[in-house]
């Protein structure tokens, strides 16, 4: 018997960052869903940035970054971009720790911040992966979906070999390598959409040069996948998108 495979659409992308989030970027990815009209789209995680809350943000400027124009922005992008899929990231994470803290006007900020992203993913009826880490995911068509957690050059071939198929963000850079594994797995990273020279913290780091804006896209079934990654140039001001 022949099986009949029916092919659906799917947009990943990630790390917009709220605040910091290139414009030109954002009203890509909407044009590109426009054209495209996903059955599915999938962000990653990072859509906040939350600098106040980072490790190691007292005493630098990071500190007195004002948290709502962040939160609002990050937000507002996933209502635009209406996402069936919202994963939460290393800076949603930020959030979630502080929720146990000691001190209770950092207590009720987070807990007031988490409060603001729940409401947004019921509005928009999008499920929401939190455990950010090794164990998160969510599976679709052969792939595991993550935030991702590794950082370092080889980041799409140690995701691969580490979790198999896998489409994840976190580390900036848009990427593809195969795992070395006997089921040749593949490892996209889908970049990040953020302004890098806005981003304070990581302005004085070499591996920032290595930051660029894209998404993956592609068609799934049951229990496949044919994906591609859109990377945008960094010295090309408009996007041109694959459709």
């Amino acid at each position: 018997m022949t099986l009949i495979h029916r092919w659906k659409k799917v947009l990943v992308l990630g790390c917009s960052h709220g605040c910091y989030a290139d414009p030109k970027a954002l009203e890509a990815v909407l044009e590109f869903k426009r054209q495209f009209k996903p059955d599915t789209t999938i962000h990653l995680g990072d859509f906040v940035d939350v600098s106040a809350l980072r490790g190691g943000a007292k005493g630098s400027n990071d500190e007195f970054e004002p948290l709502p124009p962040d939160i609002e922005g990050g937000l507002d992008f996933l209502e635009k971009l209406e996402p069936q899929v919202v994963m939460l990231g290393n800076h949603e994470d930020r959030i979630i720790r502080f929720q146990n803290s000691p001190n209770a006007i950092l207590k009720y900020c987070s807990d007031t911040i988490m409060g603001d992203i729940y409401a947004t993913c019921d509005k928009l009826g999008a499920k929401l992966v939190g455990n950010w880490g090794n164990f998160q995911e969510y599976t679709m068509g052969g792939y595991r979906y993550m935030h991702g957690v590794y950082f370092n050059e080889m980041s799409c071939r140690d995701h691969a070999e580490a979790f198999g198929n896998v489409v994840f963000a976190h580390t900036h850079r848009a990427g593809f390598m195969k795992g070395r594994r006997i089921d040749n797995p593949n490892g996209y990273c889908v970049g990040t959409l953020v302004d890098v020279r806005n981003m304070d913290y990581a302005k004085a780091r070499r591996a920032t040069l290595a930051w660029s804006q894209g998404f993956v896209w592609g068609y799934y079934t049951d229990d496949r996948s044919v994906l591609w990654l859109h990377e945008q140039p960094q010295n090309v001001d408009e996007w041109v998108l694959p459709v």
